[in-house]
């Protein structure tokens, strides 16, 4: 019986190893290939046939929401699972909508990646159940504080500044961060405030924290 391909994508060789060492206890699976950041990976996948890449959000010279929408691009046949120290919306979100199957957080029990990866190679999408937590507290959240704009009325780079405006960052700060001018700060941050209908930085806050952002 042919095994399943996998590749695994992580910065973190000490978790590539716990990771491909879970997958050798399932003999329908077998570890072809590591990364350690998104160039690498695509460059496996050139090479390298798979099933399934486990792909982290968070690695050096291309991220994996960059990484994913190259794959589906040139390899429309490999599915993706998110494994990732991130559990907030925003991140959820991102990488479902851009093509990934699966969503789990580093913390979830060993057995659901397992779980995970069958139910991704079966053609469904599979959610951990505690990212599942977190998305039912947002809603439960959001009817409790009213109706609120939608995310998707802002740009993913408003979105991003946002999330550093909610963590107490100055202006020039977030600047040097993003090496954007201070200028092009003060028009994202006027954009927000017009498409949220608030006008001050509290309100921006208190958004950013009901939508999971900090």
């Amino acid at each position: 019986m042919p095994k399943n391909k996998i590749i695994i994508a992580d910065d973190h060789p000490l978790v590539r190893v716990g990771i491909k060492e879970l997958l050798h206890q399932d003999p329908a699976l077998t570890v072809v290939g590591e990364a350690g950041d998104g160039e690498q990976l695509l460059e496996l996948l050139s090479v390298q046939k798979c099933d399934l890449c486990i792909v982290d959000i968070s690695m050096p010279k291309m991220d994996g929401l960059a990484a994913i929408r190259e794959i589906r691009q040139r390899y429309p046949r490999v599915k993706i699972l998110i494994l990732s120290m991130m559990k907030d919306y925003y991140h959820f979100h991102e990488m479902m909508s851009t093509g990934a199957l699966g969503y789990m957080v580093k913390d979830d029990a060993p057995e659901q990646l397992i779980l995970a990866i069958r139910t991704i190679l079966k053609g469904k999408r599979y959610v951990s159940s505690s990212v599942t937590k977190v998305l039912v507290d947002r809603e439960i959240r959001s009817l409790d504080e009213g109706e609120m704009p939608s995310l998707g009325i802002l740009t993913g780079r408003e979105r991003q500044i946002l999330a550093m405006i909610a963590k107490g960052m100055a202006n020039k700060k977030i600047a040097a961060k993003l090496n954007i001018s201070v200028r092009t700060v003060e028009h994202h941050r006027a954009n927000l405030t017009d498409k949220l209908g608030v006008k001050d930085t509290a309100s921006l806050v208190k958004y950013a924290i009901a939508k999971d952002l900090t």
